[in-house]
């Protein structure tokens, strides 16, 4: 059950401020036992964002910051104590899992120091109530615990008790909310389930948080197994909309390695937090760009934004962050009077057509210091799009995405110096520091290709993925298929460019069926290998033996496919499955975890999509978001950990997503009127216009 104290008020923190903690706030928590330096009713101590938890014989208390330090004083402190109505008054307490870190006190005289110090990750009470343990863990920037129930144990003996000065109650959306003077602590709707011992596969099991009066709530649930294990387990939500009255969507998205998300918007109006480069949009459509902390301690805060644009339309489509937080953008413009800096390759652009741009910016940076490069990036005859951005460790730039141009940009290193059909992709690889081009080339067939998401890997190896029409899109190295399958098919390509010409290309492989597939996303799991989403019409599409869904559901599916290119041919297809109920689905984000799990989303029209563990199990009868989380190596029904439906009989549509390295998922988008913002919602009063961009994150 996850919980999480409000932030204490106060002046915004400067963005570096904010980096240090987020990336601090993915550390692990640390429970320090008590060797004398702690009153001896505790037994361990934790401290994170905003609270210290102590540990004891009595169960649980939480010592909160509350309000704020003003003319010299100090943040108020909240005490809560967590107490087991009626439970085991002497369990069993263990460290878990050790950590390597040590820590020393020396505090007053040397008979009070107290060194070595072991801290551990995990903190168990075995047999709080008779068959029932309760564990606590987390990260610096979430506290989470879990009852544990053997088979035949009770869960209505747990009744938990909150003491202090706090005030107790539950939110429509089922979440526990406790408010002690100024702090906030939420507790999420506990997810509940089983495993099943053979597959690992979890099995939701309803539940809800049961008010009993005097500060005590206890669990209701519904029918379950009582031969196998019950977990009560947490789930975080956050949902907020962004946008005025106009067209607002967030296209792009990006967990930074500092731990704060980063989202690229395209916004008509003028309403959006913007004190940066730009504070204003200046055209019908401009680019904006937002920094939020979604640790606990910044509450999915807001810490930066800028709009970015012209007088015409601006639409940033890719976006990506480097290790010091600075970010980097790629779209399409059709403003004469984009803002490039001295250092642009490509200062003028944009006339009669369509020309990509791309951009750095440092949000540490104040006003006009902040747009570090900036230019825009394609040929005079024909339209050009940035579809997607990626950034290497020494901070180079790699772009892909369409082009109509036989003039556009290519150096004398490109694998295609010349376009082949009306349209083709393009690879560009950027310094911009220096505002050069290092390596550029077209890459297609005979027929229309659109360059779609671009990935660099640790080696400085580029992974892309592309949508073609072409029978004649080049191939190489050891390729699941040379041949194309249908109308419309998926690439997937590796570029070496330090290599000159055809050299260059070192690995391409079409994917596929009879009929029209098309790839929108493209993302790294934890091996390396290179996951793609996207739909398709093809019956036939390519699945393996562990698919989740291996036959077709109707009308046009979801695909969720894994490939090794370093596997030769058809042993190169690792994990391939389809998803999707009877009507469309169409999926536009796709992300990983540390521990092998798939999640993918997009949007769906039917009343049979596959749910498991769903935050909306049904269907509304719009076009709406789904989520989804699935374990490869697990073959059927079994392989779906969750997948839940988001939206009502209006039109919701996610755009990209990201993932954390604990599983958290964040996914964008566009949507109109329906869905309901959490309490800490960045844009507190709801929906704004006619369609606003949209915000989420959810967790286990």
């Amino acid at each position: 059950m996850l919980m999480a104290a409000a932030p204490p008020s106060g002046p915004e923190p400067s963005v570096v401020q904010a980096q240090a903690k987020a990336a601090l706030a993915k550390l692990p928590l640390r429970f320090e036992a008590n060797q004398g330096q702690l009153n001896p009713s505790v037994r361990y101590s934790a401290h994170a964002g905003g609270y210290n938890l102590f540990l004891g014989e009595q169960g649980a208390s939480l010592s909160i910051s509350a309000g704020s330090a003003k003319n010299g004083k100090q943040h108020r402190v909240e005490r809560v104590d967590i107490s087991l109505v009626n439970g085991n008054r002497a369990p069993q307490i263990e460290g878990l899992d050790r950590l390597q870190s040590r820590t020393d006190f020396f505090v007053g005289n040397r008979a009070n120091w107290h060194t070595n110090v072991p801290s551990f990750s995990r903190v168990r009470y075995r047999a709080v109530y008779p068959g029932v343990d309760v564990t606590y863990y987390g990260n610096q920037s979430q506290l989470e615990y879990d009852f544990v129930l053997q088979p035949g144990a009770d869960p209505n003996a747990i009744r938990m008790k909150f003491s202090g000065h706090a005030h107790l109650s539950v939110s429509p959306e089922g979440d526990l909310v406790l408010d002690a003077g100024g702090a906030r602590m939420v507790q999420h709707k506990p997810f509940i389930y089983q495993e099943d011992p053979q597959t690992s596969a979890r099995r939701q099991v309803q539940g809800r948080y049961k008010l009993l009066g005097h500060n005590t709530v206890g669990l209701q649930l519904a029918n379950y197994d009582r031969t196998r294990t019950l977990v009560v387990d947490p789930t975080l939500t956050y949902l907020s909309y962004l946008g005025g009255t106009g067209f607002d969507q967030v296209n792009a998205v990006k967990l930074g390695p500092n731990g704060l998300l980063y989202l690229a918007m395209q916004t008509d109006t003028a309403v959006l937090p913007a004190a940066g480069y730009q504070s204003d949009n200046t055209g019908l459509t401009d680019a904006w760009i937002g920094v939020l902390d979604p640790s606990a301690q910044g509450n999915f805060g807001f810490l930066y934004g800028t709009y970015l644009g012209g007088t015409n339309t601006d639409i940033p489509l890719g976006i990506d962050v480097d290790a010091s937080g600075v970010i980097y953008v790629t779209g399409s413009t059709a403003s004469t009077d984009y803002p490039v800096t001295s250092n642009a390759f490509q200062p003028t652009g944009a006339g009669a057509t369509l020309d990509a741009f791309v951009a750095k910016i440092d949000p540490s940076q104040s006003g006009s210091a902040a747009l570090i490069f900036s230019s825009y990036l394609g040929g005079l005859t024909g339209d050009d799009v940035g579809n997607g951005v990626a950034v290497d460790k020494n901070g180079v730039m790699y772009v892909v995405g369409t082009t109509k141009s036989s003039d556009f940009p290519v150096t004398p290193s490109a694998y295609a110096g010349v376009q082949f059909g009306s349209q083709d992709a393009f690879i560009t690889q950027i310094d911009p520091n220096a505002g050069s081009v290092l390596y550029s080339t077209y890459i297609g067939g005979e027929d229309l290709d659109y360059g779609k998401a671009i990935l660099v890997g640790p080696t400085g190896l580029v992974y892309f993925a592309a949508s073609t029409l072409s029978t004649q899109f080049p191939m190489a190295g050891y390729s699941y298929s040379g041949s194309s399958f249908g109308f419309e098919d998926v690439v997937v390509g590796v570029l070496d460019v330090t290599q000159s010409g055809t050299n260059s290309l070192v690995y391409a492989t079409y994917l596929g069926g009879s009929s029209n597939d098309e790839v929108n996303a493209m993302a790294f799991d934890a091996k390396g290998n290179i996951i793609v989403t996207g739909y398709t019409l093809s019956t036939d599409f390519p699945v393996t033996t562990d698919a989740m869904q291996p036959v077709y559901g109707g009308n046009a599916d979801t695909f969720v496919s894994v490939l090794n290119p370093n596997l030769s041919f058809g042993s190169g297809l690792v994990y391939s499955t389809f998803l999707g109920g009877s009507h469309s689905d169409v999926a536009y984000g796709v992300g990983a975890d540390s521990a092998g799990n798939i999640y993918v989303t997009g949007y769906t029209l039917s009343p049979d999509f596959p749910v498991l563990n769903a935050v909306q199990p049904s269907w509304a009868s719009g076009i709406e978001i789904y989520l989804t989380k699935l374990k490869p190596g697990v073959p059927g029904p079994a392989g779906l950990q969750y997948s839940t439906y988001l939206g009502l009989s209006s039109i919701y549509v996610p755009t990209a997503m990201a993932v954390g390295p604990d599983g958290t998922a964040y996914v964008v988008g566009y949507a109109q009127v329906g869905l309901t913002s959490t309490y800490n919602a960045l844009q507190p009063g709801g929906y704004a216009g006619a369609t606003d961009g949209f915000l989420f994150a959810v967790g286990k």
